[in-house]
């Protein structure tokens, strides 16, 4: 998820690099020590490649935003390499222009994050109102007034589900399914389901 946003100002020398030690490694052709070592230890050897490349696109745009969105199903790869990532001095300083924003369902795990509170802004997002509710369906062209009832009695303004019926307000009970299976693809625990 955080590639696509950095491809465009990563320098195609170190991806090449990069991908060269893969390739090697990949293809059974890890003869050399630094081969060898991405491959049992990639996140410490490439970690600070990618603070690096940060550093380097800092320089050049006023801010570098790295959005994670439904952090509750990447959040057991990513918890642990994200907070070490924001422990200075651990892979390199961070650039001061950079915003990271993880959004999910629930809060962060306090055994990664507790000692990281003070980096983080928890904002708890609600429905959205009647008024948000309209003005992003007028964006989205559904303007039929009993059409934006509908949308807002189904959707009780949870923008998922609003924005999916903006997408097909004719869909109603298959946005509906859209959305829960959405919110519910998560979520192992059968009892919670």
């Amino acid at each position: 998820p955080v590639v696509g946003a950095l491809a465009g100002g990563i320098d195609p020398a170190v991806v090449a690099r990069g991908a060269g030690g893969l390739r090697a490694v990949f293809g059974g052709r890890a003869r050399q020590q630094e081969e060898a070592l991405l491959l049992a230890e990639p996140v410490r050897i490439l970690t600070p490649v990618f603070v690096a490349e940060l550093d380097r696109v800092a320089d050049t745009v006023p801010w570098i935003a790295l959005f994670l969105d439904t952090y509750e199903r990447t959040a057991p790869q990513l918890d642990r390499w994200l907070a070490d990532l924001l422990t200075p001095g651990r892979y390199g300083d961070l650039p001061a222009n950079l915003v990271l924003t993880l959004a999910g369902q629930r809060r962060l795990d306090p055994v990664h994050w507790g000692d990281r509170s003070r980096l983080v802004a928890d904002v708890p997002l609600g429905p959205f109102t009647e008024a948000e509710s309209r003005q992003l369906l007028h964006g989205r062209g559904v303007v039929t007034e009993s059409v934006v009832r509908e949308v807002l009695r189904l959707s009780g303004g949870l923008p998922v589900l609003v924005s999916t019926l903006a997408a097909n307000p004719g869909a109603a009970g298959e946005a509906n399914a859209t959305a829960v299976e959405r919110f519910l693809a998560g979520e192992s625990d059968p009892a919670r389901r």
